[in-house]
């Protein structure tokens, strides 16, 4: 079975390098290593993510940067796309509010750095994210009618009374992978 293009099976690779049990600390300084490097000049992680690139390489980019991401935060949690796991950042500080707002209108290619400091910010608070998600997300981004931006704003925007009732769904359904 080939896993090109698999953004399950690549995520699922990746999480394997972070489990507690076998945390894989060279594997992971490998994927930071790519941090800020356009993907042509990431010979250290190429052996993580080429097996999983699929066949149309317009999508490598994504790969590579979920790669680089990861191993610089690689906490996961499930249901949690990154403007839900940035949301508890808003109390934070005011600025945390136009900060996501230049991420959802950053353009495709500008995106990476946008990404590096949300998940740095994600990282120095503890709010980890749903990385299979990120991945669609990011596969998605340029799509004409902005759906990934508009559901990123839905999560981040949400007010707190239905956040409430989403997080005791999300406890009892057992949403947390």
């Amino acid at each position: 079975m080939s896993l090109d293009g698999n953004p399950k099976s690549f995520i699922g690779y990746l999480r394997s390098l972070a489990k507690e049990e076998q945390w894989n600390r060279g594997a992971l300084a490998d994927l930071r290593s790519g941090l800020g490097r356009g993907y042509g000049e990431m010979a250290r992680v190429h052996k993580y993510v080429v097996p999983y690139l699929p066949d149309k390489n317009d999508d490598d980019r994504w790969y590579y940067l979920t790669a680089t991401l990861f191993g610089s935060y690689p906490e996961h949690r499930g249901g949690y796309s990154l403007g839900r796991a940035f949301r508890p950042l808003r109390a934070k500080s005011e600025s945390m509010e136009a900060r996501f707002i230049a991420l959802l209108n950053a353009h495709s290619e500008d995106l990476d750095n946008h990404l590096r400091y949300a998940v740095s910010l994600l990282k120095a608070n503890e709010q980890p994210l749903d990385w299979l998600q990120l991945l669609q997300d990011l596969l998605q981004w340029d799509h004409p009618e902005g759906h990934v931006q508009l559901r990123w704003a839905r999560d981040f925007f949400r007010d707190k009374s239905s956040n409430e009732n989403s997080e005791k769904q999300t406890i009892g359904g057992k949403t947390n992978e």
